[in-house]
């Protein structure tokens, strides 16, 4: 299991290091002219999140079983499929940013500087709730409740809930029509998700997930 940990952290790395390839136009007088505080700001906090993810969540490398539990494998086999892909596309984002002029209409730093703060409070949100899952994950015993404490004491999805602000982030840092479209693309996909997960939930946990559902809105509190 720790060969799939090393993967992990390879795999999160290298993608980064791939966007900031797509940021550099070689063609340019000024290649890294597009690496400013807004898409050097975003790399940067998007750096420090997948590191803190990984090292916080390690022990669940432990088995196979956990390792499929965390990935949500057993309710959507098919999700990691759609979120590569899915993440390949963003690529688009950081290429086009790096080569041409993004919607003058949204390039206005009160914008981008809106969207990265935004993701910084992400990524403060997404820590936490990483670091109860992770908890909640790592115990030798059998779960037989569902996760109810920190972030999951509010709302049942904190994750995906910091998916789907992280990508509205996204899209007003790099000031795209594409990255818009892949949000909702994103919003799309993460919604499906928790509908086939929460399905599964309810099979695993029973009336205890009915009774947690009764008293948590899956990610924003009196909305959804």
């Amino acid at each position: 299991m720790k060969q799939s940990f090393w993967l992990t952290l390879i795999f999160s790395l290298g993608y980064l290091v791939l966007a900031l390839a797509c940021l550099f136009a070689w063609e340019a007088s000024n290649p890294w002219g597009h690496l400013d505080r807004y898409s050097g700001g975003y790399l940067f906090l998007r750096w420090v999140a997948s590191l803190h993810s990984l090292i916080s969540s390690r022990k669940v490398f432990r088995s196979k079983r956990v390792m499929r539990e965390w990935w949500a494998l057993d309710s959507d086999p098919a999700g990691p499929s759609w979120v590569m892909a899915l993440m390949v596309s963003d690529l688009l984002v950081f290429l086009a940013y790096g080569r041409w002029h993004p919607l003058r209409v949204l390039e206005q730093p009160g914008f981008q500087g809106a969207g990265l703060g935004l993701y910084s409070v992400v990524i403060v949100w997404q820590a936490w709730t990483d670091s109860y899952l992770a908890n909640y994950f790592e115990r030798e015993e059998s779960l037989p409740l569902p996760m109810n404490q920190g972030p999951f004491r509010f709302i049942r999805h904190p994750r995906y809930a910091a998916a789907i602000l992280g990508k509205v982030a996204f899209a007003l840092v790099f000031a795209s029509a594409i990255a818009w479209l892949l949000a909702a693309a994103w919003m799309y996909l993460l919604i499906r998700k928790i509908s086939i997960e929460e399905a599964h939930l309810r099979t695993v946990f029973g009336p205890t997930y009915e009774a947690y559902s009764r008293k948590t809105a899956r990610v924003l509190p009196g909305i959804y």
